[in-house]
């Protein structure tokens, strides 16, 4: 994240699931106003339209299979903050995410 203040940036432990990355994707299709717009081997880019003013903001998932993480990186495009939407966006990922492993 260059600007903190409209980013959200975690590194997940996935040592203890099978397929974190077709996981993952899974995930992101299947949430409201959420667009996977390229698919890359290891990589995922998506976008999210916000509910009310329809902004853009930009979703990336990079799976580092020799060190079992996914980097996963929410950022608005515009503004000078986010009111917490992008921590909170990772934070619904990753519960989503961890509750399908249990």
């Amino acid at each position: 994240c260059k600007v903190s203040s409209h980013c959200a940036l975690e590194k997940w432990d996935v040592k203890n699931i099978r397929e974190p990355l077709s996981d993952i994707q899974l995930i992101i299709e299947n949430n409201p106003r959420t667009n996977i717009v390229e698919m890359d081997g290891d990589y995922i880019h998506a976008e999210v339209e916000s509910r009310f003013l329809k902004f853009i903001d930009d979703l990336e998932v990079t799976y580092l299979e020799d060190q079992n993480k996914i980097i996963i990186r929410s950022e608005s495009r515009v503004g000078d903050g986010d009111f917490g939407v992008n921590q909170k966006r990772l934070n619904l990922l990753r519960n989503q995410f961890f509750d399908l492993d249990s």
